[in-house]
């Protein structure tokens, strides 16, 4: 009785728009505003949703246009219908169809349908919000928003709606405190969970540019060209590895750019290749993996598995007591230390630290110089350190790095270390005290909280550096 009196002052608080009450509009107007009462966290009661098939249907497809539309506000007109995020926009809605008929068998107060619009309603009025938070934050100046903030509000909307699943399941189900909390759990898995290994991207994106003769050979990953391409393009980086020479200490460099939606990680990338090919001697002794679709033709795909064959590659070419390795690798990293591996519509594993130490392993590779330029790429210090290794990394365990976007030439640690300071000396070490001053600098100026950049070295390692580091500098003088 006391939910009854509850539901009716909440009604009389907040009248109904002015639309004729038993008609389509007013259940679906009516569902819509307790929907935003829900999303805002605010009590509901099961008798404010009506449980209408046509009002889910139709609240489904606005949720459908406003990924359109948010959409089109990031981008703007000159993109085109990404028509295969629909099936991963559809897949929200048997995924609520199945909480709503778990809910509602544990004798919740809901029908099926009234919380499946309870959800539905209240997504939509998220998706608006977060959406729109988004949307504003890409126009602003990045030294008014602070660098990276996309994560924050990733991770904020996934626990925002967390919160309203739990908020639906005490207020609609109601079927004891054990029983909610198994419903929560089950609505976590289904609802909120797949937001963050399958996240949702907008109905409209930027349009690829074919024009042009260097661009159209720029093809997708599942272009019959490209796709039987990639094969022999791989064997032939592979079997282009040259073996050491005996009696000289040779640097080979293995580098991967592994994000494809941003060009910056290509260009540094390429950057990197030409520089240790001009200054460091590794003609005939490197292997560039990428992942964009400018370089399909030109350059393997880069992955985990291509990066382990291409270490096994250079393992058994080179001198293991005399020859290093130098690895860079390019992209997003995680909190959880794990590096994004993306190349739609390939689905490509992300590389963590006991991964990639198991490639290293297997290689039988032993002196390393190992660069991650990633947000928190921290992280893979101490699951790679040995004696025999030297790990540097674009900022701590815990901190963001910066830099990365298709209109950027490179990352912050790329420039700074590789293409101002490594021109200057040989020394990994020296180059690298000098970038992290000025990575800070850079950051202080653009109101950025500081990535702190991280180096280990090895004794063994710092040993062998210097021998290769005088045989550069003598050759240089010759």
């Amino acid at each position: 009785m006391q939910d009854d009196t509850a539901a009716a002052d909440m009604a009389a608080e907040n009248p109904l728009p002015a639309v004729p009450r038993g008609t389509f509009y007013h259940d679906v107007l009516s569902n819509l505003r307790a929907g935003a009462r829900l999303a805002f966290l605010r009590p509901v009661s099961a008798e404010m949703f009506t449980p209408a098939a046509g009002s889910f249907a139709l609240i489904a497809g606005l949720h459908l246009l406003l990924l359109l539309l948010l959409g089109l506000a990031s981008v703007g007109f000159r993109g085109e219908f990404n028509d295969y995020e629909v099936p991963r926009a559809l897949l929200f809605v048997p995924a609520t169809l199945l909480f709503a008929l778990l809910a509602v068998r544990l004798n919740g107060r809901a029908s099926l349908l009234q919380m499946a619009i309870a959800l539905v309603a209240a997504s939509l009025v998220l998706s608006l919000l977060f959406g729109a938070a988004g949307v504003l934050l890409l126009r602003l100046p990045p030294r008014l928003v602070g660098g990276n903030w996309w994560p924050y509000l990733f991770y904020g909307a996934v626990l925002w709606w967390t919160l309203v699943i739990a908020m639906t399941v005490a207020r609609l189900v109601n079927a004891g405190a054990g029983r909610n909390l198994a419903v929560m759990a089950a609505g976590w898995l289904l609802l909120a969970a797949p937001m963050l290994w399958y996240p949702q991207n907008y109905l409209w994106m930027p349009k690829y540019d074919a024009s042009g003769a260097a661009e159209k050979s720029a093809r997708a990953p599942f272009d019959e060209r490209g796709f039987y391409a990639q094969q022999e393009t791989l064997r032939q980086s592979l079997a282009a590895v040259e073996g050491g020479r005996p009696g000289v200490a040779d640097i080979y460099l293995l580098a991967a750019g592994l994000y494809a939606r941003e060009d910056v990680f290509m260009k540094e990338v390429r950057l990197i290749a030409d520089l240790f090919h001009k200054r460091f001697d590794t003609a005939g002794r490197s292997v560039v993996l990428l992942n964009n679709r400018k370089t399909l033709d030109t350059h393997p795909v880069a992955s985990l598995t291509s990066i382990g064959a291409a270490l096994q590659r250079i393992g058994s070419q080179m001198n293991r007591d005399e020859d290093l390795l130098v690895m860079y690798l390019s992209s997003h990293g995680s909190e959880s230390h794990r590096l994004a591996v993306d190349f739609w519509p390939l689905r490509l594993a992300p590389i963590d630290p006991p991964a990639l130490k198991k490639a290293l392993d297997d290689s039988g590779i032993k002196w390393r110089v190992i660069v991650v330029s990633a947000c928190y790429s921290g992280g893979f210090i101490k699951p790679l350190q040995d004696e025999h290794t030297m790990i540097i990394t674009a900022s701590s365990a815990k901190r963001q790095s910066f830099g990365c976007g298709s209109t950027s030439d490179a990352t912050y640690l790329a420039q700074a270390l590789f293409n101002e300071e490594l021109r200057k000396t040989w020394s990994f070490e020296t180059a690298f005290a000098a970038a992290r001053q000025s990575i800070a600098e850079r950051e202080r100026a653009q109101g950025y909280e500081p990535s702190e950049p991280q180096l280990f070295a090895g004794a063994e390692i710092r040993r062998k550096l210097a021998e290769i580091e005088a045989r550069l500098a003598q050759q240089h003088q010759n």
